[in-house]
């Protein structure tokens, strides 16, 4: 059910395409205001489409082409975007289904995602699929405040430490509960990522990734649970990547868009928790447990 309230489809293919959406069994969908008319004869369940904030595709860019200081591809993420909070509806630009609806999944937003016809298919399975996986919300879990004045330059901050998956709470006074405090930074938002990264201290850090460049994390946790996210934003699975977690859990759940997965090499030594996957597909659910 979460899934069914947190994604919509928006079309703005003609209405004879209907006969398509009904036997995906996708009950209702959004279009351009002049076309409600047209597709409610049609048969389908339809609503103007609101103002939106429209964002674009997420997924990677590998820029073999380009000289630069790094290979490494780069993320479009819209991560950072559902962290500061948009406004209003938010429309999606789809092309890849299944990664756009995980990421707004993963982040707790409710989105509307356009996708063309051909592509269909595929949305109606990320539905499926969204609903299999765990629906509950946890609290968010960060090694550090970020105060963010909403300007152009706390953007492309925000941007690269969700891509260096560093973990922060967004504020408006420093936070207590942290350690840390940082504050928006002009210039070159990676040279300011590695000094965040480096101020923190990599054994400090309650997450970390080994093995891939195109994998995002989210952490959530309590008493009782840590619940890490991987999207996936490359163009095919991830194999081999390597998880470390400060805290001690031996018990690992996996739900994943490719089905069950189990861990290999679990490692739990004083104070740490390491583990491999054998693949990273576009999404993945991880619950550990002491």
């Amino acid at each position: 059910m979460l899934a069914l309230i947190l994604l919509s489809l928006f079309t703005d293919a003609p209405p004879s395409a209907a006969p398509q959406l009904k036997a995906l069994d996708i009950g209702c969908v959004y279009v351009a205001p002049e076309a409600v008319a047209a597709w409610t004869a049609a048969g389908v369940c339809a609503q103007a489409l609101p103002a939106v904030t429209r964002l674009p595709a997420p997924g990677v860019q590998y820029r073999m082409n380009l000289a630069s200081a790094s290979n490494a591809p780069w993320v479009n993420s819209n991560g950072w975007q559902y962290r500061r909070g948009l406004p209003g509806a938010v429309l999606v630009d789809a092309t890849n289904p299944l990664l756009a609806a995980a990421e707004a999944h993963a982040y707790g937003r409710e989105v509307i995602l356009k996708v063309a016809p051909p592509d269909w298919p595929k949305y109606a399975e990320a539905v499926r699929l969204l609903g299999r996986l765990p629906a509950s919300r946890l609290p968010g879990l960060a090694n550090f405040a970020f105060l963010d004045d909403g300007s152009p330059a706390a953007g492309e901050n925000l941007n690269l430490l969700v891509r260096r998956n560093l973990l922060f709470r967004l504020v408006s006074a420093p936070d207590p509960a942290l350690p840390l405090t940082v504050r928006p930074q002009g210039g070159d938002p990676s040279r300011f990522a590695y000094e965040v990264r480096q101020k923190i201290g990599d054994e400090r850090r309650l997450l970390r990734l080994y093995g891939s460049d195109v994998v995002i994390a989210h952490l959530e946790g309590d008493a009782s649970v840590r619940r890490v996210i991987l999207l996936n934003y490359g163009n095919r699975n991830v194999e081999g990547l390597r998880v470390r977690l400060l805290g001690m859990f031996p018990k690992v759940e996996i739900a994943s868009s490719a089905g069950p997965l189990a861990v290999r090499d679990l490692l739990v030594t004083a104070g740490t928790t390491e583990f491999s996957l054998p693949l990273v597909p576009a999404y993945t659910v991880i619950d550990l447990k002491p």
